[in-house]
């Protein structure tokens, strides 16, 4: 089967053509990466258009592929999607013609991706566990938003469990973490703030702020040689807040991945104090959570072969029925 799989983030779009005969056979060519929206790109038809007139030398164009999959940064809902990060949203129904298309949340193809049986050992282990299997895989990402997803066990296979818990209120706890709420309130004219808010690139650079007074770029606010500062150490805590929260929600869990640009540039966020004693920190549930073994993912085309897995599933299906 070939398909064109995109996974369209709210800052880079990537575009790559994947051949796939099992979850064991899949091949994909180099991505073609640009900007998800500029002055030249103001909707999603823009968008394929701007795949077609750059698409490599030789290769199908869109409607030539035996599917569309296309894994975006928002909740999508059938055919139409609601995209938080980006100016514009997405209603197949009325966009650019194709023969079969398919709209995913990046998260979820995401998840899909990690049904490749040898992904494991191509991720980085940030922390030993025995947690009993089998049991979700739980993932979770910061990148320009946050993602969330489960790989749920069911009948010898794993199946999907979609989420949008990065839009749920992020909880703030104590004296000091409240003053960092309120600057960052202020700073963003919200009511309230989501994890989405405060656990992103957007949100490291909006904490530094609220920290220091001073505005620097998330990977400035977030660089190693900073790791002991607050910055830091406040960042590292909320990520393991959240996908501590996550964890819990979705229990029992067999393992956590963390995906997302926001840890794959930044791993000691991870491997640090802060991140570990907030992700442990689950009261009586201590000693579920200090099992969970937890793995970092530096694939950043793990959505698109995930987005292809889901078209070859659904394909296959339909040709089997």
């Amino acid at each position: 089967m070939r398909i064109l799989a995109a996974d369209i983030g709210g800052t880079n779009s990537r575009f790559s053509q994947v051949e796939i005969d099992s979850l064991a056979a899949i091949s994909m060519t180099e991505p073609l990466i640009f900007p998800t929206w500029s002055e030249h790109i103001e909707s999603f038809d823009q968008l394929l258009n701007h795949y077609s007139e750059h698409r490599p030398a030789g290769s199908p164009d869109v409607e030539d592929f035996d599917a569309l999959s296309i894994a975006i940064a928002g909740a999508v809902a059938g055919q139409r999607a609601t995209l938080p990060n980006i100016p514009w949203d997405i209603d197949l129904s009325t966009s650019r013609r194709v023969k079969t298309a398919f709209l995913l949340n990046d998260f979820f193809a995401q998840a899909h991706g990690f049904m490749d049986p040898g992904v494991f050992d191509r991720m980085a282990l940030v922390r030993a566990g025995s947690a009993p299997s089998p049991g979700n895989i739980v993932i979770v990402g910061a990148g320009t938003g946050l993602g969330h997803a489960t790989l749920k066990p069911f009948e010898g296979r794993r199946i999907v469990i979609p989420s949008e818990a990065g839009h749920a209120s992020f909880a703030f706890r104590g004296e000091r973490e409240r003053e960092i709420e309120a600057k960052m309130l202020a700073r963003t004219g919200k009511n309230w703030l989501s994890g989405d808010d405060v656990v992103s690139g957007s949100g490291a650079a909006r904490l530094h702020e609220a920290l220091t007074g001073h505005t620097v770029s998330p990977a400035e606010a977030l660089r190693k040689e900073e790791l002991e500062s607050d910055t830091c150490r406040y960042f590292s805590r909320f990520y393991a807040r959240v996908c501590r929260n996550f964890c819990l929600t979705m229990y029992p869990v067999e393992s956590l991945i963390i995906s997302g640009g926001v840890a794959a540039k930044n791993p000691h966020l991870l491997e640090s104090d802060s991140f570990r004693n907030e992700f442990d920190d689950g009261r009586s549930y201590r000693h579920i959570l200090e099992r969970i073994p937890v793995y970092l993912n530096r694939d950043e085309y793990i959505g698109i072969k995930g987005a292809a897995i889901h078209a070859w599933q659904q394909l296959t299906a339909a040709s089997n029925g």
